[in-house]
């Protein structure tokens, strides 16, 4: 996870420093919808968080040109809200996932009349988590020993994922494009808690996917 996330800064640092010296730019703002889907490792836990729920993104963005090469890249802070809901009939709780997400893409794309730039792109992205780690998916008692047992969905502290894409710009100014985010490494744990005698465990450990329609208007 740290070789991802310090290759991948470096990478962005590098770009940053040497394209604007031919590159051409342009800066904007993100906002967009989040369709967001939980997996986890052990099958047997599937139904917990198996419900999907929307979510959103939202922050700045900057997109470097190379001209006459039809490559072109972007960077992004976004906001990034993902949640999902317990299937348990005895408690239907959500479950959410806030991070800071750093998207880097390469995208190619061909001008059509002069008026939109359709192109494709894919790339790696960083996220950190703010705001609450954990979400309660059930709680109940335990047969055996009587005590009150959590399962609880934990965040870690930092993700990395890759998106794939599709997208156009219209007359230079309004973005749109839809892509699908898959997380490479687990987003969090399932644990459980005994809240009895303060003792936990890992039951198995999840992802949070997402597909995600994003609208930019470019200054």
């Amino acid at each position: 996870m740290r070789t991802i996330i310090k290759t991948t800064l470096l990478i962005i640092l590098t770009l940053l420093i040497v394209l604007p010296s031919y590159a051409q730019f342009k800066v904007g703002v993100t906002g967009g919808l989040n369709i967001s889907k939980f997996t986890v490792s052990d099958d047997n836990y599937e139904d917990y968080i198996n419900n999907i729920r929307p979510g959103f993104i939202i922050g700045p963005t900057v997109i470097y040109n190379v001209p006459k090469t039809g490559l072109s890249f972007d960077i992004s802070a976004l906001f990034d809200m993902r949640g999902a809901s317990s299937k348990s009939n005895i408690n239907k709780e959500s479950i959410y996932c806030n991070s800071l997400q750093l998207p880097f893409n390469v995208r190619y794309g061909v001008n059509y009349a002069e008026m939109v730039y359709w192109f494709v792109f894919t790339g790696p992205q960083i996220g950190f988590n703010i705001g609450s780690s954990e979400s309660m998916i059930i709680s109940g008692k335990s047969k055996n020993t009587g005590h009150v047992l959590e399962r609880r969905w934990v965040n870690q502290s930092t993700s990395s994922s890759w998106n794939i894409g599709v997208g156009a710009i219209v007359l230079e100014k309004v973005q749109v494009r839809v892509s699908y985010n898959l997380a490479l490494q687990k987003t969090a744990i399932i644990q459980q808690v005994d809240l009895d005698d303060g003792t936990s465990r890992v039951l198995t450990d999840g992802k949070a996917h997402a597909c995600q329609i994003a609208i930019s208007y470019l200054f």
